[in-house]
């Protein structure tokens, strides 16, 4: 039994739609990525400093005459503000289907916001709106059409049956192209008119708020005879009903037979009458070029449809004229319509996207990433002719093909999506408006537009104008704008990128290695590094490919580290003087304090290291907390009995001593928090104790706000918007508008804005959330049972505070029912925080919880506007996809509780080396750019094992403009305290201490992204990657790559034809390359040069056998060739072996020390599509024939053994002497290699016809099975069993399960997987060997297979055990009906899509969905406890261990 499960989120953007979507105010881009990931995002405007050299004289025009410059040499320097448009991520949700389409309509039901439509390869549409009660998306309906007797049409195997979603532009219908030839139509109501359709009423809702009306299904030939094999569809502008085009083929043809039968494409316009169900035909267009294969529909003044193929350019208008472009020379011979020459341009126009851009002009971003603009001649409302000019760019703009364009209205803003390369928003302005644009749009990588000369100089298209200088672009007098512009209007426009959506993929293979540090890093990072990376081959057809690295936690940057024994924690403050104003001392941190066991100690940072003598402070005790308030002229040490307070010399101006208990008994502080000026602190029996600082008088004055009866476990200070709790009027668009801006000026500035309340968050020991306003010490809201940890938190405001609820089952203001068997003093909250969280681009404030259990949540604090325009508080828990409770954390509730009761001293319950409670959620405002969350998780001690080493993670909760907040594991798991750290030498970066008491001064990597799940960054080889591979003995990566050279025959070929005339638009190949990285630096440090058209489709690195009288094996390079000269000629490859040797250095390049050095260079006759080793021996499949080779010591490579298959081998995999191998159409091979004799053998085969594109084992002790992925984005589960009698002895494999991934897997490699830590024996503690080799914690017994995908993600498949699989079924089984289902999906269905209908006869199980069963997490801790009674008696314990192995199956990397 397995698990599938993506590792890190797809990348690629497939779809995308700009839509007034959340608000009418303003637009939200909306995007898919890889069918299957639905995010939304808002446009921020972002502001930034730069300094800019300016040499041109464009460039000095910018330079205001009030800016000081001065001026050299080397040009003018200046310090410019730049204001730059940003995406920021608002939401993202998981489709629970293969999405086909995103489009946005308009109805009566909400004339202020659009609806979203997304259409799916089922042959379904939802259509979700936004709800500003739930602050997320809504399902509005679900239509499907399999019941409609299609599904056999939906499902066949036809790849040309695509389907297409297409919205009407006045928004009064939707229209759904599937199957063969198949639409469905759904009609939305219309703006003002009345109820045409005649639909009775239903379920009591009145007519004039139904938002769409039934939907009907229509044949293409029911709109006209002659239409049949549909390839595109779109709806037209300036039509007054709804205009449908289309264009198809009827008779069908190739570039073999256009000779015989050329221009076979049709395009026809079509009427639709929606209340009649009927169409007319207005124009039709026959004999199109056979290639055209998109349309692009444009609003006036030009009007009419673009037409896109290969090598034309065709534009038809609304009364049928056409006008066409031929972009290269093979459109003459490719088609007999007639075109105006402009083959000089030599264009491929394959995957090619345009979008209408300002009034004659289009966009076009060819499938090379460049761009062009194609101008439009007009004469009146005619099209005279069609001119491309290229734009000119320092940087490309895009890397590969777009796969979506969409234009912001009104903004002058693209955003083009593509599923190769990253995705960009770019602006557009007219050089005429540079000097009003610059102060918004200034970008360095501003790009112009550039013509080629034309040959024939006396043809002029252009009238000649004055071009006007309005924001807006160039206006003029004719009716749609300037009618007649200048000769050189093109070369106005300036494009420039504002953001990018980084996408990791497409990656095609992927390796395992070590992670290397350069130079004297290596001891440094020792301990503070992840230890294993994930390396993924990235190509791309634009020859734009590299290498896309992951890694599972966080690593620092090592600045500086030593030892310091027995320290517990230790903070950094900022100190300075009321009467100083030094910028200087004032940014950077001051003073480090160290607490000790019994100890404290104070350090002055803020030039060197030195420890403070002359000062009045307290070294005798340990510290609780230190913060500096009143702009740090304060600075505050919280002892456990007093609260000291410093001036900037550390000298004594107040005392606080705590006040005793009733009892007369010693009372001790446990924790603390700071605000600007306050205060708060918690007594270990639950008191709380609130103090001001008075700004005059710089001391500190308590303040009575809580009642003597209520208990707090947890505590903060906090700065929330007064929008929050302010009672408002019923103005909904107002309301919410009013509250962004006021949460941005929080996020923002240092100070508390005059729009915001400084508040306690207060939890109390019944797990109520209280929220206190200081400056009126008023209780203005409170929730109850919040240790539920709810997914949603609606609560009215109450005027008094809530009393102590009865033993009885009480309903909580979160909306749920506590559950009988989660009592409040299992889970309850022990710490409380209240902090930004985000990059530079966007900050949030989130609310962050932990309970005793070590159970983390995040919410997002939102004001929500009912239907009646109120508005009010609410929380919404953010979705968790990692485990933080360690395994049997819940059945030991006493040895972890670190919440003392009640008149129980911290040293009462604590264990271990903590003598105090300690802050564990540790708010970082600004390390390198982010406001992030440093959270260190401890567990118990082994009580199995006795091992004696407390178990211990450390997080770190992260959040980017492009992705919601996160919790990535932490390199340095053992850190035990860390705290913010901004010296003169290290800038924004963190001190921290681990528990064997290393202290690390440390950064965060600024050359990883956090966006995913696992940080990844991505490098650049500028070529087309093809296979990597990790050479263990060498840490060195090999990767396969490729360029573009021109066609050509070799001087000795007697293949060539003398007479054979050279083409004017020649012929392109790939000549391979094999390319030596340096992990160190990720630079290139060899480079072997293959022949022209040979391209190294597999590289291994292979432990080889190298004499015949040992053993000894020695790890090489192997790699297999194709050579491909073209389809009428036969192909044929190479073997090639390596050996990576070490070298005398460059100077000053000291990890260029290792070259490839050729050993072997074997002819295979065929085409070398994979390798492997076997047992010290080489596998090699050649055509259709696989051959075992041996290597001898005189580096002769013999064959020994050989077998011969169907069509060809696509994937070998080998364990010990067994072969794994995948056909290219007949699926898998299980085949043996024995060396005495010498023989291959068959076990077992699959019989069905599947395209394998990668398998690999899966090993769960004794049990071997196999997982293949193949071409419909499926993996498959199989077995060898002999003993079972539907093998047939053997001779088939069984089948055991299908899984519907939604990714297409391109390689697959096995690695181990790890175990739980607390069942290790004394003597196996984790440790990871220095050579990449599976670390020693690692179950020897169990492999899993990590995979890449072409969305740019990592999958896992696992292995579990028969009852693991039991418990988790029922889980799965649960959730499925548990979890919001957005957009209607099923996920049991989307799993199971296009099952193959023969498994066998057997009884399959499926394979789990670890993605869905993860998501238990996110539920609350009722409902969780509902799903383990149901999955058994007792299960609570066994499920969350199986979980916790589940999250942590690579925690060794």
């Amino acid at each position: 039994m397995q698990v599938y499960q993506d590792l890190t989120p797809p990348t690629s953007v497939t779809y995308s739609v700009i839509a007034q979507f959340i608000s009418a105010a303003s637009p939200n881009l909306i995007v898919l990525r890889a069918s299957k990931v639905l995010q939304i995002f808002d446009f921020v405007m972002h502001e930034s400093q730069a300094i800019e050299n300016f040499g041109t004289a464009e460039q000095e025009e910018r330079v205001t005459e009030s800016d000081e410059n001065f001026i050299g040499d080397i040009g003018i320097e200046h310090a410019v503000t730049r204001h730059q448009t940003k995406l920021v991520l608002r939401a993202e949700y998981e489709l629970h289907g293969f999405a086909t389409g995103l489009e946005k309509v308009r109805t009566t039901s909400d004339l202020s916001r659009d609806f979203l439509l997304i259409s799916f390869e089922t042959a379904k549409v939802s259509l979700l709106a936004w709800d500003d009660a739930l602050n997320g998306v809504n399902t509005v309906s679900l239509h499907y059409y399999e019941k409609h007797g299609v599904t056999a049409l939906i499902n066949a195997d036809n790849t040309e049956n695509t389907t297409i979603l297409r919205a009407d532009v006045s928004g009064s219908c939707a229209c759904l192209k599937f199957g063969k030839d198949l639409f469905a139509f759904l009609p939305f109501k219309p703006y003002d008119d009345e109820d045409i359709f005649s639909v009775a009423t239903t379920n009591g809702f009145s007519e004039h708020k139904k938002t769409f009306y039934p939907s009907f299904l229509v044949r293409a030939a029911r709109l006209d005879e002659d239409i049949s094999d549909v390839i595109d569809a779109i709806f037209l502008y300036e039509y007054r009903e709804p205009t449908l085009a289309i264009l198809y083929q009827p008779k069908r043809t190739w570039t073999g037979l256009i000779e015989q039968q050329r221009d076979t494409v049709s395009f026809i316009v079509v009427a639709l009458d929606l209340v009649q169900r009927a169409s007319t035909s207005i124009l039709s267009v026959r004999s199109l070029p056979y290639d055209i294969v998109s349309a692009l529909a444009l609003p006036p003044p030009i009007g009419g449809t673009l037409l896109f193929g290969a090598n034309e350019l065709v534009h038809v208008d609304n009364s049928g004229r056409t006008v066409g472009v031929a972009v290269n020379s093979a459109a003459f011979e490719a088609s007999a319509f007639d075109f105006v020459d402009r083959s000089f341009l030599e264009l491929r126009l394959e995957g090619t996207k345009g979008t209408h851009l300002q009034d004659n002009f289009v966009l076009l971003f060819l499938g090379t990433g460049e761009m062009y603009l194609a101008e439009f001649a007009m004469e009146g409302r005619a099209v005279e002719g069609i001119e491309l000019h290229h734009v000119e760019m320092s940087d490309k703009i895009l890397d590969t093909a777009a796969s979506t364009v969409r234009v912001v209205p009104g903004r002058k803003k693209i955003f083009v999506g593509s599923e190769n390369g990253d995705s960009v928003l770019i602006s557009w302005r007219k050089s005429g408006d540079h000097i009003i644009a610059d102060k918004t749009e200034s970008n360095a990588s501003a790009t112009v537009v550039k013509s080629k000369e034309y040959e024939d100089e006396d043809e002029d298209l252009y009238g000649v104008s004055e071009s006007g200088n309005a924001e807006n672009g160039i206006q003029g007098s004719g009716l749609y704008g300037d009618e007649t512009l200048s000769e050189d209007a093109y070369k106005q426009f300036v494009f420039s990128v504002h953001d990018t959506i980084t996408n990791y993929g497409p990656l095609v293979d992927l390796a395992v290695g070590s992670v290397e540090h350069g130079g004297s890093d290596y001891r440094a990072q020792t301990g503070a590094s992840s230890k294993l990376e994930v390396v993924a081959a990235r190509g791309s057809s634009s020859h734009s490919g590299g290498l896309s690295i992951f890694r599972r936690s966080i690593s620092a940057s090592v600045v500086a580290s030593f030892n310091f024994p027995d320290c517990q924690a230790l903070w950094t403050v900022k100190a300075k003087n009321r009467n100083t104003k030094s910028i200087d001392t004032e940014q950077v941190d001051k003073y480090l304090i160290i607490s000790k066991t019994d100890e404290s100690l104070l350090f002055d940072i803020s030039e060197q290291f030195d420890e403070v003598k002359n000062s009045e402070f307290d070294p005798k005790a340990p510290t609780v907390a230190v913060g500096s308030i009143l702009d740090g002229t304060r600075v505050v040490q919280i002892c456990q009995t007093e609260i000291r307070v410093y001036d900037s010399d550390m000298q004594i101006a107040q005392m606080l001593p705590i006040p005793e208990d009733d009892d007369d008994s010693e009372l001790q502080i446990v924790s603390a928090s700071f605000g600007e000026r306050e205060l708060l602190v918690l007594l270990h029996n639950g008191r709380g104790l609130t103090y001001i600082g008075d700004e005059e008088t710089l001391e500190l004055v308590e303040v009575e706000i809580f009642d003597a009866i209520t208990k707090f476990a947890a505590g903060c200070i906090a700065t929330m918007p007064k929008t929050y709790f302010s009672t408002r009027e019923p103005n909904g668009t107002k309301t919410r508008k009013r509250k962004r801006n006021y949460d941005q000026s929080i996020s923002h500035s240092s100070g508390v804005s005059a729009e915001a309340d400084v508040v306690a968050l207060m939890v109390t020991s019944h797990g109520d959330l209280q929220i206190y306003r200081l400056t009126d010490n008023k209780l203005i809201y409170s929730v109850s049972h919040m240790d539920g940890l709810p997914p949603f938190i609606e609560s009215p405001r109450l005027p008094k505070p809530l009393q102590r609820p009865g033993p009885s089952r009480r309903k909580s203001s979160a909306g749920i029912v506590p559950h009988a068997h989660l009592s409040e003093k299992e889970n309850r909250i022990v710490e409380v925080l209240y902090t930004p969280l985000g990059d530079a681009v966007d900050k949030r404030n989130y609310l962050l919880l932990r309970t005793e259990n070590n159970d983390v949540a995040v919410y997002e604090p939102f004001v929500a506007v009912e239907k009646d325009g109120t508005s009010s508080f609410k929380l919404r828990k953010v979705p968790k996809m990692t485990i933080t409770r360690f395994h049997g954390e819940a059945a030991n509730h006493d040895a972890l509780s670190d919440s003392p009761k009640e008149n129980q001293k911290p040293s009462d319950t604590e264990d271990g080396k903590d003598n105090v409670k300690l802050q564990r959620m540790i708010a970082l405002p600004d390390v390198n750019g982010f406001a992030a969350v440093f959270i260190s998780i401890r567990g118990s001690h082994d009580t199995e094992t006795q091992v004696g080493i407390p178990q211990q993670e450390s997080y770190w909760i992260l959040k980017t403009a492009k992705s919601v907040p996160k919790m990535v594991p932490s390199a340095s798991r053992e850190t035990w305290f860390l705290s913010p750290f901004n010296s003169l030498t290290v800038d924004r970066g963190f001190i921290s201490v681990s528990a064997k008491g290393t202290v690390r001064i440390c950064t965060l990597p600024t050359d990883f992204a956090y966006d995913g799940t696992w940080p990844a960054k991505k490098v650049s080889i500028e070529d087309d990657v093809h296979a990597i591979t990790y050479h263990q003995a060498r840490s060195m990566y090999i990767v396969s790559a490729s360029k573009q050279v021109p066609f050509s025959f070799k001087e000795d070929s007697e293949e060539r034809d003398s007479e054979a005339r050279e083409p004017e638009f020649p012929a392109m190949v790939d000549q391979g390359s094999l390319i030596l990285v340096s992990p160190k630096s990720w630079i290139p440090v060899d480079t072997y040069e293959f022949e022209a058209a040979e391209v190294a489709l597999v590289v291994k690195a292979v432990r080889l056998q190298v004499s015949e009288n040992s053993n000894v094996r020695r790890q090489y390079v192997a790699v297999g060739t194709g050579v491909f000269f073209g389809e009428d000629l036969p192909a044929k490859g190479y073997v090639y072996i390596f050996e990576i040797i070490e070298v005398v250095p460059e100077p000053g390049k000291p990890e260029n020390n290792h070259k490839l050095k050729l050993i072997v260079k074997e002819d295979a006759r065929g085409v070398v599509s994979t390798l492997c080793d076997v047992n010290g021996y080489l596998l090699a499949a050649q055509g259709q024939k696989v051959m075992v080779r041996a290597l001898r010591e005189d580096n002769s490579f013999l064959p020994v053994a050989f077998m011969d298959m169907n069509l060809y081998v696509s994937e070998a995999k080998s364990i010990k002497n067994m072969i794994l191998m995948g056909d290219v159409m007949k699926s898998v091979w299980f085949v043996g290699f024995s060396e005495e004799p010498y023989k291959m053998q068959l076990f077992g085969k699959d019989l069905q016809r599947i395209e394998i594109v990668a398998a690999e084992f899966v090993v769960d002790g004794t049990v071997l099975h196999f997982v293949v992925a193949d071409a419909k984005r499926k993996i498959h589960i199989l077995q060898y069993d002999p003993e079972d009698p539907r093998s047939l002895s053997g001779q088939r494999l069984i089948r055991k399960s299908e899984f519907f991934t939604g990714h297409h897997i391109e390689s697959f490699v096995m690695v181990p997987k790890s175990q739980l830590a607390n069942s290790l024996t004394a003597n196996s503690h984790p440790v990871v060997e220095s050579n990449g080799t599976a670390p020693s914690m690692a179950r020897k017994d169990q492999y899993l297979a990590i995979g890449c995908t072409r969305s740019g993600s990592i999958a896992a498949v696992l292995p579990v055990s028969e009852s693991k699989y039991r418990r988790l079924v029922s889980v799965q089984q649960q959730l499925a009906d548990k979890i919001d289902h957005v957009a209607g999906l099923n996920p049991r269905m989307y799993r199971t899509l296009s099952a193959t209908a023969d498994l066998n006869g057997a009884a399959t199980r499926a394979v789990l969905d670890g993605n869905l069963i993860l998501k238990l997490e996110s539920l609350s801790l009722e409902r969780q406890m509902e799903v383990f009674e149901r999955a058994g008696k007792g299960s609570e314990s066994e499920i969350r261990q199986h979980l916790i192995e589940l999250d942590k199956a690579l925690s060794y990397m």
